[in-house]
């Protein structure tokens, strides 16, 4: 049996925990332990995965802003105080300007793949909940019991 692909939820975090929109459009809120169905892990799941993506697309417009800060704009500002000969300490104080400007850019990059790894991850546990436990869950779910069995039903050998 083949999962159906996973669809990205939108979803927000704040103080009162992850607020997901499911598939049906329904909005859920998980704060905490509180995830009891396979459902709801696969919602969670998608949810996080999509925060994950849009954070992953935030890390990769900072690193553009700061290598294009860097490259353009303090070299031309180096440039421009070299032929004015201003000074060699404010050219001094640019390169270490462009040094953290590119390290900053570095430790975009590095947020970015670190994130990645973890949309994909989501997705892949979205994707494995389905296959793995879904035939039990969809059991579970069409039975008629409404309760469960007794604890010596569970013991019996």
């Amino acid at each position: 049996m083949q999962p159906n692909p996973p669809v990205p939820r939108s979803a927000t975090v704040d103080d009162k925990g992850v607020h997901v929109t499911t598939a049906a459009g329904k909005s859920r809120t998980y704060s905490g332990g509180e995830v009891m169905t396979l459902t709801q892990v696969i919602d969670l799941a998608e949810g996080s995965a999509t925060l994950c993506q849009s954070t992953t697309e935030t890390c990769l417009e900072l690193m553009d802003e700061a290598e294009e800060l860097a490259a353009a704009d303090c070299d031309t500002l180096i440039a421009e105080i070299t032929e004015k000969g201003v000074g060699a300490n404010l050219i001094g104080k640019c390169e270490v300007l462009k040094e953290q400007l590119d390290l900053q850019a570095a430790a975009a990059k590095d947020l970015h793949d670190k994130i990645q790894g973890g949309e994909e991850a989501c997705r892949t546990a979205s994707a494995n909940a389905e296959v793995r436990h879904g035939g039990i869950f969809r059991a579970v779910a069409d039975s008629p019991l409404t309760k469960p069995a007794q604890r010596d039903f569970y013991n019996a050998r």
